[in-house]
């Protein structure tokens, strides 16, 4: 398996991780909102277990975002430097968000070991997990920022507006 190859099959299963979480998300809300106006009950836990499932979320949505460089600043700014220039300011941006997933992973792992034995109030879970989405997903974030990095950036896409 080449580089380019792994760095899109990890960009795939982090995508399609965060839409199986989000649709999770969807159905409990939509259970929240049911049992809210059909019933005048909901479920206790329902929302602390949303809020923390975004984070996974968004954390392993940044990483396919990444790989398909759909990342709205880096767009802005790579399209106002002149094409010659596109590569180097990519290329700097990305740093500047590897140093940045650095730092999440570095402060992030000791926060998610240091809150383990804690619990959720409402649900119950180990704040252990919505702990470690934040350093995880800087993981793979970093590693999909290195393979961009090696394989070359993919440009992105060009969507046509319509009004």
């Amino acid at each position: 398996m080449t580089l380019s190859n792994l760095s899109r099959r990890l960009a795939q299963v982090c995508e399609i991780a965060a839409a199986l979480i989000f649709l999770f998300v969807c159905v409990l809300n939509f259970t929240q909102v049911i049992g809210r106006y059909a019933t005048g009950t909901s479920l206790t836990w329902a929302e602390e277990i949303m809020r923390y499932t975004m984070m996974w979320v968004m954390m392993l949505g940044g990483s396919a975002a990444i790989y398909r460089a759909e990342h709205m600043a880096v767009d802005g700014v790579v399209d106002m430097v002149p094409e010659r220039l596109r590569h180097l300011v990519r290329s700097i941006l990305y740093g500047i968000a590897g140093i940045f997933c650095v730092l999440l992973l570095v402060y992030g792992w000791p926060a998610a070991l240091a809150n383990q034995s804690q619990r959720a109030a409402a649900s119950g879970i180990p704040m252990l997990l919505p702990y470690l989405a934040i350093p995880v997903g800087a993981a793979i974030m970093l590693v999909q920022i290195v393979l961009c990095w090696i394989t070359g950036f993919r440009e992105a896409p060009v969507e046509e507006e319509a009004w």
